[in-house]
């Protein structure tokens, strides 16, 4: 039946129901609390690299001793004969494909119960893999250490633009309008439309300090979060002077690895810290967290948990709770309560 926009909001409004709602405060009366999982708690292993909430409900772990599975109750470490050795980076395609990047053994697409092992004797420039996007037509761009090659038709093309060839792709990010934005570890960034670089920047060209990592804004496609090797994120069109971009303090945090979008919030990640933005783009830390090292990546999952990665501290899940710390809320510090009553 068609749905009416009344139907719509109430459906928007129950999906509201995870962590990353209840941590963001588009939760009200409601708290959140953060569970680490590792070897002492059921996954196999402390470290993860990458976690992916997959649309089927799945959640997904890369690590460097292999890839697992977790369907909210047990972590299933999957076989590595299939080429899974390790898990560096993931992704989920239009299709509900899910690529796996590892960090020295090429690449793997899962398919159901189907499996193909992508290595350099298929057109891999490297086999070390760190970055996934896909554009408007389908096609799935692989970024590695040493150049980006892509996937269309169940083969490989390499990718052939000089500036490119060679340099270890950090961070592919896909826009909602099909172009694919990426940086480079030596901060240059660029932009992929229609299957050729479309334009190409070092980071001092446009006044920054080296570029670290790149997101689209999901509301606008020619715009995009820039993170640094400061506290500072640029947000903006893209290839816009540092003097034309608004400049957005991520402190205390230092040191900008991602950039990503979660629960309605634009999320921003160092080694030690994540926050949000919240609705006048100021940065909001999380604090008080039980991850606090390595952290590599935050994703969300369909019911609107938020899942952190650190290669040290494993996986951290933030889930909302019944209950809210006042004092914390309130910012006061910590006390004993002996009573409390009803006012006005």
């Amino acid at each position: 039946r068609t749905e009416g926009a009344g139907e719509a909001g109430e459906k928007e409004e129950e999906a509201k129901i995870g962590g990353g709602y209840a941590a963001t405060g588009q939760l009200q009366g409601v708290g959140y609390t953060a569970k680490i999982y590792d070897a002492t708690n059921g996954l196999p292993t402390s470290d993860a690299n990458w976690i992916l909430g997959a649309s089927d409900g799945y959640i997904w772990i890369g690590g460097y001793s292999g890839v697992i599975r977790y369907d909210g109750k047990t972590f299933e470490r999957l076989d590595g004969a299939n080429g899974l050795t390790s898990g560096r980076v993931m992704f989920e395609d239009s299709k509900g494909r899910i690529w796996v990047g590892t960090n020295d053994n090429g690449v793997v697409e899962l398919s159901g119960n189907e499996s193909r092992h992508f290595t350099y004797q298929d057109g891999l420039p490297s086999s070390s893999i760190r970055s996934f996007a896909e554009d408007e037509t389908g096609r799935i761009y692989i970024g590695s250490t040493s150049g980006i090659c892509y996937a269309e038709n169940d083969s490989l093309t390499l990718f052939s633009d000089e500036r490119l060839s060679g340099k270890t792709i950090e961070r592919l990010a896909g826009a909602a309008d099909g172009r694919v934005y990426g940086v480079t570890s030596e901060g240059e960034l660029f932009c992929i439309r229609g299957g050729a670089v479309d334009a190409f920047y070092e980071s001092s060209a446009l006044g920054l300090q080296s570029a670290t990592t790149i997101f689209p804004d999901p509301k606008d496609p020619g715009s995009v979060y820039l993170g640094t090797d400061g506290s500072e994120v640029y947000y903006g069109s893209f290839g816009t002077k540092v003097s034309g971009l608004t400049r957005i303090s991520a402190a205390p945090a230092e040191g900008i690895d991602w950039i990503t979008e979660a629960c309605g919030r634009i999320w921003i990640c160092s080694e030690e810290l994540a926050g949000y933005l919240d609705e006048g783009n100021t940065f909001q830390p999380l604090r008080d967290l039980p991850m606090n090292n390595s952290i590599w990546m935050l994703t969300d999952d369909y019911q609107g948990n938020l899942w952190f990665a650190s290669s040290r501290q494993g996986v951290m899940k933030v889930v909302a709770n019944n209950f809210e710390d006042l004092f914390e809320a309130a910012e006061l510090p910590e006390e004993v309560v002996n009573a409390t009553c009803l006012r006005d």
